[in-house]
């Protein structure tokens, strides 16, 4: 059953995803609204199938590396759909929906136990670790469609001729104010998990700074974001700038899954 609904999801999301691409290219008010029934109903599948799976296994769906994917393509959903009625941004879904829809598709190749997390460092605070680093990275993917989508107008706002994407993307400044919020939402979610982590090792493994690739990568992925916020407060960081570090940051978070997927490492086996 939670196969089923998991392939039913994936479904839904790759249905929205043509049509949320087909909404960028001819701009039709009809086919915009399929594809959020279709975003909506991949969403309620798969909030379905976490549900369903987290009976099965009797704990939180989040003690494998595809389970923690889901939930990030999960939340990722939650908040494409939010911040397209909040900034009137009827785009979003064409750069958000093709990359939960491929980790949706990568994550039917990996076996189901890939890097599951041992049953004896299983306790509260690896799923509340899990599952605020989860929530920061799902805010991460808005920030980096909001930058990518910030350089593309940037670019056909500087073009003699600007195409038929200027008229499809939004301004700049809502651009830039979505992008912001999207990195002051997951930052937070991603410090307080970071934090329970390195609690979770000192308990697991006896040191908070016991090596591993995973934990590395994260830090280092805090630390472009870091670095964005200080920025912006400080140096008045607005705009390119902003949307090259969304790219950046979102380009070390893949890392980050690489580290998960090819390195050995302590989170799991």
């Amino acid at each position: 059953m939670n196969l089923i609904l998991f392939d039913l999801a994936l479904l839904g999301y790759l249905l929205a995803t043509v049509l949320a691409l087909v909404h960028l290219v001819q701009r039709q008010e009809a086919i915009y609204r399929l594809a959020v029934l279709a975003t909506l109903a991949g969403w309620v599948l798969h909030t379905l199938a976490l549900v369903v799976r987290g009976v099965e296994v009797g704990r939180p769906p989040l003690g494998t590396l595809v389970e923690a994917m889901s939930v990030v393509g999960w939340a990722a959903v939650l908040l494409t759909l939010w911040a397209e009625r909040q900034y009137r941004v009827k785009v979003l879904g064409a750069f958000i929906l093709p990359l939960v829809a491929l980790s949706g598709v990568s994550g039917a190749w990996l076996p189901p136990g890939f890097r599951d997390i041992a049953p004896a460092l299983r306790n509260a605070w690896i799923w509340v670790h899990v599952i605020l680093a989860m929530l920061g990275i799902a805010a991460f993917v808005l920030n980096f469609a909001g930058g990518v989508m910030y350089l593309l107008q940037e670019h056909q706002l500087k073009a003699k001729r600007p195409g038929a994407l200027y008229y499809r993307l939004p301004s700049l400044e809502t651009l830039d104010r979505m992008t912001y919020r999207a990195l002051t939402l997951g930052f937070p979610f991603l410090t307080l998990g970071l934090l329970l982590g390195a609690l979770w090792a000192r308990t697991a493994w006896g040191s908070v700074f016991a090596f591993d690739p995973l934990a590395l990568f994260s830090f280092l992925a805090w630390l472009v974001y870091a670095a964005t916020l200080g920025g912006r407060a400080v140096a008045g960081w607005r705009g390119r700038r902003a949307a090259y570090f969304a790219v950046v940051g979102f380009g070390v978070l893949l890392l980050t899954l690489g580290a998960g997927l090819l390195l050995p490492g302590r989170h799991g086996s």
